[in-house]
């Protein structure tokens, strides 16, 4: 059974960098239900695609933040062990993830990206953002998002396709798609060209399972 982890929105509102948003992400995995953890920072590293310094340099910003409350904790011979974390309260800014992406060895900023996505996406797994607007929220360029999202592709984590609007001289938008597992399968035998239409959010992949669609009037 698929399990997923709690986050809260608001960590794209902050003018954080992709290192704290995965920081936050990889804590929020192990919250019991008291929201509390006490995760190795190298089991957190291995987790979040970054480096221990790295962890040491961004952890403080997301606690002053107050997405996190941090305790030191120590043995009964002296020594520190791993510290004890409480994960803030969601209250009506909550999106899910799916456990195992932290399992695909992706770097933090594909994983904040992929946070971003998840934090707009339908109940159809499915949203519509600009580069701008993922380049913002995740603190990186918007050349960045670009590579990053190829990189999401290549994984089979996300794919995308244009939707074109016949009443904006042309231009068009992204519709990015969340990838769960048992999706994939399915998702390989699509083949789809860009949809022409009225309206800017047609998404006949709902109801054609494969094939092309060349132009809808």
């Amino acid at each position: 059974m698929k399990r997923f982890v709690k986050l809260d929105k608001k960590i794209f509102s902050e003018n954080l960098n992709p290192y704290s948003i995965s920081i936050y992400g990889s804590i929020s995995i192990y919250v019991n239900a008291n929201g509390e953890c006490f995760p190795s920072r190298r089991t957190l590293a291995e987790r979040g695609g970054f480096s221990i310094a790295t962890y040491n340099k961004y952890i403080k910003i997301v606690i002053e933040k107050g997405f996190l409350r941090k305790s030191s904790r120590w043995r009964a011979n002296g020594s520190q062990t791993s510290n004890l974390f409480k994960v803030s309260e969601i209250k009506n800014s909550a999106f899910f993830i799916p456990s195992d992406i932290f399992n695909k060895k992706l770097r933090a900023c594909e994983l904040a990206v992929y946070m971003y996505l998840c934090s707009r996406k339908t109940s159809k797994n499915k949203c519509f953002v600009s580069q701008r607007e993922i380049a913002n929220a995740c603190g990186i360029s918007r050349r960045q998002v670009g590579l990053i999202i190829r990189q999401l592709q290549k994984k089979k984590i996300i794919t995308t396709r244009r939707q074109q609007n016949l009443y904006n001289n042309g231009n068009y938008i992204l519709e990015y798609t969340i990838c769960v597992s048992e999706d994939l399968e399915d998702l390989k035998d699509f083949d789809i060209d860009i949809i022409l239409s009225k309206s800017i959010y047609v998404d006949m992949r709902d109801y054609i399972k494969c094939g092309k669609v060349k132009n809808l009037q």
